[in-house]
């Protein structure tokens, strides 16, 4: 609430106005009182009010003093004059002086509220344009490290222009300066990773310590950089040399390194591929495209390894790469989409490649991609593709089964279904499960005054956006809703059953501070506390 000075050498007057006014319904506290400006310096002082009211003419020190004293000593004070005097010379010096308002006496109720509501809202704007200023500010600096990360990203997977790429180079003070470029793209193991309940809270402090190490590492070798991406790590390693030989040798030994130093401290392997040599940056897509391909060679040759795309494929087949947008297609209609909207997204998804010059293993080796972005939707949701196809032995190694293209598109066509169905049963169960989950968490916490949505999704495991989501969905209100209901219903028990004090059921209501309480009940009933209590007693 706003502190306020009255400063009057007149009592009576002083009291007639705090008497009068309402102040708690313009989230004022009552007045401190000073019969001079001297004393209303001390309290000032003592206090750091929001708001002087002020008499001009006292003994000791006139208002016209204090408000310039105020002025200079704390200016975010606003300032107001009282004064009986109807002498524009006065108004006149009082607004030069940084007054927001001038009342004369004799003062009408009306009056004084008039200008307590004209204090309150430049209080509260100014405060607002602060706190915007504030959040500008912070999400800024917040964006910043969220902005280097989309340009990274947008380096391997877009085609940004060379202005765009030295803009972005400078702006964010990237190592990115050089002759020549490759990609290098990492998984963590899955079998490597320990088994604990809350596998994905560990799996991601091992994806923070895995970027750690490397980061400081290629750090260590001006190599150049690294960052996440569809759960990737990716490096883009720079080199001023322009010798094939050399640039691979240098990058694999620092790669090595890397992998060596998380299966030394972490006790996790990584697998890493390594993509062609490219010799500008707007060429670093296809080394990324190369590089996930190497990567994806270890479900064939192991993993815990170095992969070099030129060391497996020699020869590329362009017409056959799997690549982002055609995976985000596929793995986008089984998580949204019904089962006809699948059988269209795996029909275009067969359909263009299907003029592709390749032999069967060429095909096979490009579904090998689709059934890996498959398995990792899978294991984001906890599945087994395995249990959810009724397979017990390898599922890529099904894969290889298939003689035929159209068998291939069957069973692609298979397990996105089953996927569908499976995603589905297990997000609506999820959901509910977390609602009843966040509830009941509401219903036996709703006293905290410091219970918050950040507060209640930390409990729960889960982020502040995607708990607000489910509240919203499922239950058709939002998380403060439902707390304010709750809290509602516990004062109105205890109002009507109960011999506590107003005080005493403000804060088993979750509301500490009466005052605030007794707006906010009222607010949402019409009645104050009281009266409501008066009402069911009846």
């Amino acid at each position: 609430m706003y502190k306020l000075i009255l400063v009057d050498d007149e009592e009576e007057v002083r009291k007639g106005i705090i008497k009068k006014i309402n102040w708690e319904s313009y989230n004022f506290e009552t007045p401190l009182e000073a019969e001079n400006g001297r004393d209303a310096l001390e309290l000032i002082e003592d206090s750091i009010p929001d708001v002087v009211i002020t008499d001009i003419t006292m003994p000791i020190m006139d208002g016209l003093t204090l408000v310039s004293v105020i002025k200079q000593s704390y200016p975010t004070v606003k300032t107001a004059i009282l004064t009986g005097f109807d002498d524009f010379k006065f108004a006149q010096q009082a607004i030069k002086s940084g007054v927001t308002d001038y009342v004369l006496k004799p003062v009408l109720p009306q009056d004084i509220n008039d200008l307590i509501q004209k204090l309150k809202d430049k209080i509260d704007g100014e405060i607002d344009q602060k706190e915007d200023i504030i959040k500008l500010r912070r999400n800024y600096v917040e964006s910043l490290p969220i902005l280097r990360e989309k340009f990274l990203i947008r380096l391997i997977t877009g085609n940004p222009n060379n202005a765009e790429i030295n803009k972005q180079i400078k702006l964010h003070n990237l190592c990115l300066n050089g002759n020549s470029f490759v990609v290098a793209a990492a998984d963590i193991d899955a079998s490597s990773l320990p088994k604990c309940d809350s596998e994905d809270d560990d799996e991601e402090l091992c994806k923070f310590a895995v970027l750690n190490i490397t980061r400081e590492i290629i750090a260590k070798y001006f190599l150049g950089e690294g960052f996440f991406h569809n759960d990737n790590l990716v490096i883009i390693a720079v080199s001023s040399e322009r010798d094939k030989t050399v640039i691979v040798n240098r990058t694999l030994s620092v790669l090595e390194e890397i992998r060596y130093t998380v299966k030394k401290y972490l006790k996790i392997t990584i697998s890493i591929g390594l993509g062609s040599i490219v010799g500008s940056m707007d060429k670093l897509r296809d080394s990324y495209r190369n590089a996930l391909s190497a990567l994806e060679y270890k479900l064939l040759i192991g993993s815990n390894r170095i992969i070099y795309i030129e060391d497996v494929e020699p020869q590329t087949t362009e017409n056959l790469v799997f690549d982002e947008a055609k995976e985000q297609m596929l793995i986008s209609s089984i998580k949204f989409s019904s089962e006809e909207g699948i059988e269209k997204a795996v029909k275009i998804l067969f359909k263009e490649i299907s003029s592709a010059k390749a032999s069967l293993k060429d095909y096979q080796l490009y579904f090998l991609e689709v059934l890996s972005s498959l398995s990792k939707l899978s294991r984001i949701f906890q599945l087994d593709i395995g249990e959810i196809l009724g397979i017990h032995s390898n599922v890529y190694a099904e894969l290889y089964k298939c003689t035929t293209m159209d068998e291939i598109s069957d069973w692609i066509r298979c397990i996105c279904l089953k996927l569908n169905n499976s995603i589905s049963n297990k997000m609506q169960n999820k959901t509910q499960m977390l609602l009843e989950k966040a509830k009941d968490y509401i219903d036996h916490n709703f006293s905290d005054d410091t219970l918050s949505l950040q507060k209640l999704a930390d409990h729960l495991h889960i982020s502040e956006c995607y708990l607000s989501m489910i509240f919203k969905r499922e239950a058709n209100e939002t998380f403060l809703k439902y707390l304010i209901k709750v809290r509602l219903d516990a004062a109105k028990e205890l109002l009507g059953n109960s011999d506590l004090q107003i005080a005493e059921i403000a804060e088993k209501a979750g509301y500490p501070d009466i005052s605030y309480f007794s707006f906010f009940f009222k607010k949402n009933t019409g009645m104050s506390p009281r009266e409501y209590r008066k009402k069911v007693h009846r």
